[in-house]
């Protein structure tokens, strides 16, 4: 009985240990290395573009908490420049052992109306702001060499009766599994 059980618990174990190995979750965090560019931009998401002259910013960011104040703004926002629209930029190197792997963004909270661009192709977009998302971004990585991450966030269309922030205001990171 006792070795039916030191097999039955070693069985055990290589199963936990496969299934753990199967369920593998890689999580990178990417707070630093962006560019920031505030206004509109027609390439911004493209590889080539030289953002040499860009402003270059950590995430979490807000753009608008910069100022200048506007002294008839309105109170209830802050009297900020929250208004407007805005580009991040970021190089992620993506190892080459991502092959194979499924690979997800995930943001936090971009204010707002967020479209998301890797290596110049659109990966997608999210109609809010306040809500974090993700995007299964498997089809454009390149494992192995640099990969451009370009985010554009739009308050314009955004309303408020309070100070909504604009950017990128909460963690991005990349998941693979």
């Amino acid at each position: 009985m006792q070795r039916h059980k030191k097999i039955f618990a070693c069985a055990m174990l290589c199963m936990l240990t496969f299934m753990a190995a199967a369920q593998q979750r890689l999580v990178t965090e990417l707070p630093d290395g962006w560019k920031f560019y505030r206004g509109h931009m027609d390439d911004a998401y493209m590889p080539a573009l030289d953002d040499s002259g860009w402003e270059g910013v950590s995430i979490p960011h807000d753009w608008a908490i910069a100022g200048p104040f506007i002294p008839e703004g309105d109170g209830n926002t802050g009297k900020l420049p929250w208004k407007g629209e805005g580009w991040y930029r970021r190089w992620i190197d993506i190892p080459g052992d991502y092959r194979g792997m499924t690979v997800y963004l995930l943001f936090d909270g971009v204010m707002a109306f967020p479209e998301v661009y890797l290596n110049g192709e659109f990966a997608g977009r999210w109609d809010y702001g306040y809500n974090s998302f993700f995007l299964d971004v498997t089809g454009l990585i390149r494992p192995g060499q640099p990969n451009l991450l370009a985010v554009h966030a739009d308050t314009r269309r955004h309303d408020s009766r309070w100070y909504p922030g604009a950017g990128i205001y909460r963690k991005v990171r990349m998941i693979a599994t």
